[in-house]
């Protein structure tokens, strides 16, 4: 019956879901019920694999299992015993590959006690459809998790329980962040030298030479707050993916995003994104670390992706200048010959067909620095001194609703929100329903295609509403933010990379007029537009 001098495996699993079944499938009584049997039935050289807390779909990640196999392909095993072929995996494809080919290759026999299952026996019809049922478990725990997450994806629960760096769960509700200031300094200095101009690889230089933890050492940490750093190789070293996901998210200006990811099957751990219309948004969430000035200053420097000479300088107006014609940008050219720098309509390519691009529009520096400096002490001095005169122009240039209006719209979207958020908690509860059994698919699909039809007019009647409200706080806001920014600069003599983009949306630039030679100049100004 047995094998001399060859190991008899007693191979133990227990994955977390597993777990919740009860005191039955513990690692404990497993490893009872398997060495019982092995001494009642005259196995001997017996040794234990346990994987306390690992999935059964997969493998590859059990380190016991990879380790009893490493046995079997040397030839060291004999019999392979597990309590039911549950413990041994849940994946029907790979459980047969295994007992079925690879087994049998090395002589190995396999028993599973309570399915009274044994290879030695001969195939048995009946232990590939035990080995479907497993799999069909799997599953079928698998759709209730993904529903479960859903559901608390759609009331805006951290679902994966990262924490983003510079914040910390709340000590009264783990799905609640609140500001972590030991590393909410980094994040506000890292936005602050992106915004100021400062490359993503000075940026790690400069935290490498002040030693901000990165983030891999903080996670670590957080999970352990006796973690020993120094056992990291580069702690302080951060890379360019990690600066770049923070510079772009969300999060630092207090909102919070969910179902953002998922796994593409349950039989897998790879990730995938999902698209922007399946993830959920909600603002104003926790207290923000980013004020949305210097937010907006990262998002259009990001955008600009300014080109870089090759005397490593970054022309002052890259990325601000646009044909006034034909609407692309407008590329930098520098002279060898003589300091000359002057600019041309991307649009433009003398290789073209001439009915298919634009003129060049080619203009020198020194004539845009002139009219746009001028430009600038214009409207600036008009701001600072004569504050009122100018709120009220930008007003004037605005197209705000009335009082009246702005209040029956406000009414309109309380009313559209406060339904939107029932019919939400509605489908929440049948789609849960519908996962745990308590509601038939026919039923489900009847009310879910309901429910869906309702959100969408209001989600439409939502986003028009805010639109519009939007547009009056903004064209309040604005003005304000604008003359933030006049504030700040007290005497403009020159215009530098920073000062421009703290004042300058777009300049378009347009061809000269044939009959009298002169050129128009548009300069459209950071949140009031075009100040004529």
């Amino acid at each position: 019956m047995t094998q001399p001098n060859k190991i008899t495996a007693l191979y133990c699993r227990l994955s977390q879901d597993d777990a919740n079944l009860g005191e039955s499938n513990s690692i404990t009584n497993q490893k009872k019920m398997l060495e019982k049997y092995a001494a009642d039935n005259g196995f001997d050289n017996c040794r234990f694999y346990v994987d306390d807390g690992y999935s059964g779909i997969s493998f590859d990640n059990r380190p016991a299992f990879k380790e009893m196999y490493a046995e079997i392909e040397k030839g060291n095993v004999g019999t392979v015993i597990t309590k039911d072929l549950s413990r041994f995996g849940r994946n029907y494809l790979l459980v047969g590959q295994y007992l079925q080919i690879l087994f049998p290759e090395f002589g190995v026999r396999y028993i599973a006690i309570n399915d009274n299952v044994d290879t030695i026996q001969g195939d048995d019809e009946f232990t590939e459809l035990r080995s479907l049922f497993n799999e069909w478990y799997v599953r079928d725990t698998s759709k209730k998790i993904k529903a479960v997450k859903l559901a608390q994806a759609m009331r805006g629960e951290r679902v994966n329980g990262a924490v983003p760096y510079g914040y910390m769960p709340s000590p009264e509700d783990k799905n609640h962040l609140i500001i972590d200031e030991r590393y909410a300094p980094v994040i506000r200095e890292l936005f602050k030298l992106y915004a100021e101009g400062k490359g993503i690889m000075d940026i790690v230089r400069h935290f490498k030479d002040k030693q901000y933890l990165n983030p891999t050492a903080v996670r670590k940490l957080r999970e352990n707050p006796d973690f020993d750093i120094s056992t990291l190789d580069e702690p302080y070293v951060w890379n360019r993916r990690s600066i770049g996901e923070i510079l772009d998210n969300p999060v630092y200006l207090g909102h919070t995003y969910t179902h953002q990811s998922g796994k593409v099957s349950y039989k897998t751990k790879k990730m995938v994104e999902y698209p922007k219309e399946q993830q959920f948004e909600f603002l104003n969430t926790h207290e923000p670390i980013i004020a949305i000035e210097t937010w907006e200053t990262v998002q259009r420097r990001k955008a600009d992706r300014p080109k870089v000479s090759r005397k490593h300088e970054v022309d002052s107006f890259s990325g601000l200048l646009y044909c006034g014609d034909c609407g692309t940008r407008m590329s930098v050219h520098r002279e060898d010959s003589r300091p000359r720098i002057f600019y041309t309509c991307e649009g433009y390519n003398s290789r073209r067909e001439k009915a298919n691009q634009c003129t060049t529009h080619c203009i020198n520096k020194k004539v845009v620095e002139a009219v746009v400096l001028d430009d600038l002490i214009r409207v600036t001095s008009e701001a600072r001194q004569h504050r009122e005169k100018f709120i009220e122009m930008c007003r004037a240039n605005s197209s705000s609703a009335t009082k009246k209006e702005q209040a029956a719209k406000k009414r309109e979207l309380t009313k559209s929100e406060k339904r939107l958020s029932e019919i939400k908690r509605m489908f929440v509860k049948i789609y849960e329903d519908n996962a745990l059994g308590k509601l038939t698919d026919e039923t489900f699909n009847l009310l879910s295609e309901t429910y869906k039809s309702e959100q969408a007019q209001l989600e439409q009647t939502i986003r028009e509403l805010s639109e519009a409200l939007k547009q009056i706080k903004n064209d309040e806001e604005n003005t304000e933010r604008f003359l933030k920014v006049v504030d700040k600069y007290t005497d403009i003599t020159e215009l530098t990379y920073d000062l421009l983009r703290d004042f300058i949306d777009k300049i378009y630039v347009y061809e000269k007029d044939k009959v009298n030679k002169t050129r128009k100049i548009e300069i459209f100004y950071n949140f009031v537009g075009n100040i004529s």
